[in-house]
């Protein structure tokens, strides 16, 4: 009975193996640029890794952004939490997602709040690193047209450093995918690229908030995510002129960006106008915005992110998880809050789904 009971073990083992290797499979061929093989793929549940950060987010609702040495009043105010690496973890989690957070917090009142939130909402912490620092935070104003201007202090989330990231190691190894922001230390993410590169694991690359990549960060990234002011700095270029023309205008500059990255596609959110894909074979891909009635633009890219790590975990071809990315950040501009805004799947797919 003992060798029984072993040799079940190990096919369920060599079963879980099998089913890893085969999600990889279906994302790296979405991220390649391949449409998805397996047509049951769609109905499994992805693994996702995500590099995270967490900020404490206070947030305060005006008619107009105040002026340098204005006092405003403020007609609403809320604190709870988020973070770019959180938020995409929280998305991808709502779809269906198994999700693996790597992510450094204190050992203060919101770090204790956030892991009691995490419980409930069914996350788990293996991987969330507790320091002595003070839990990041951030401060945001959001006007009446939902624009915003954000401060944030990265405490604690300067303290996730390649050793926390290399315990990660057997959950990265297998992942789907494996999502990072810049939040965090650069030699974090740099060690959670590298790992998953040398594992066979897809990696998405959001630089946000910007800085200038090293050489080797690059080479380890499949996916690079990026708004309008991220895709001028990447491109080194202005994209002056018309809303309009600026999908034109980052397209004639893509050569000078593939000589330099060998990745396979740049993203970029257009706002209002939706999102594009552009790959290193020239395929180019378009998906325009989900009609919305916004309520803010704070946490749109991050719920963007999740629907694109979705459907690309998925092994949904990249006009298709462009789709689920666009609709994502239309339900969450639509709603009060940051992680409370972020979309299930049936929201999601309820969106998605083609009117009768």
């Amino acid at each position: 009975m003992p060798a029984v009971s072993a040799m079940r073990r190990k096919n369920a083992i060599t079963k879980s193996q099998e089913m890893a290797e085969c999600r990889r499979g279906a994302a790296r061929g979405a991220v390649c640029g391949l449409r998805r093989t397996d047509p049951g793929m769609s109905d499994s549940l992805p693994r996702i890794a995500v590099l995270g950060s967490f900020m404490q987010a206070c947030c305060w609702r005006v008619d107009r952004l105040p002026r340098p040495g204005e006092t405003l009043r403020a007609g609403d105010f809320s604190a709870e939490p988020a973070g770019k690496g959180l938020s995409v973890a929280v998305g991808c989690h709502r779809l269906g997602a198994a999700v693996d957070l790597v992510m450094a917090i204190g050992n203060d009142a919101p770090a204790g709040t956030l892991l009691e939130w995490l419980r409930r909402e069914g996350l788990h912490a293996r991987h969330i690193h507790r320091c002595a620092m003070p839990s990041g935070h951030g401060a945001g104003f959001i006007d009446a047209a939902g624009e915003n201007q954000i401060v944030v202090h990265g405490g604690a989330n300067a303290a996730l450093s390649p050793r926390e990231v290399a315990r990660a190691a057997p959950d990265i190894a297998a992942a789907a995918l494996l999502y990072a922001q810049l939040e965090i230390p650069l030699a974090a993410v740099q060690a959670g690229l590298a790992l998953a590169r040398s594992r066979g694991v897809p990696t998405v690359l959001n630089p946000s908030p910007w800085q200038t990549l090293p050489e080797e960060m690059l080479d380890c990234a499949d996916v690079l995510v990026v708004n309008e002011s991220e895709a001028q700095a990447l491109l080194e270029d202005a994209l002056s002129g018309e809303k309009e023309a600026r999908p034109r205008r980052i397209v004639s500059a893509l050569p000078a960006l593939w000589r330099r990255w060998r990745g396979n596609w740049l993203v970029a959110t257009l706002g209002a106008q939706g999102s594009m894909a552009c790959h290193r074979d020239g395929t180019i891909h378009v998906a325009p915005a989900f009609p919305a009635d916004p309520l803010k633009t704070l946490g749109a890219g991050d719920a963007f992110s999740a629907g694109l790590c979705w459907g690309l975990a998925r092994g949904e071809d990249m006009a298709a998880a462009l789709r689920a990315g666009n609709a994502c950040g239309a339900l969450s501009i639509s709603r009060p809050g940051i992680l409370a805004a972020l979309p299930g799947r049936q929201e999601l797919e309820a969106l998605l789904r083609p009117a009768a």
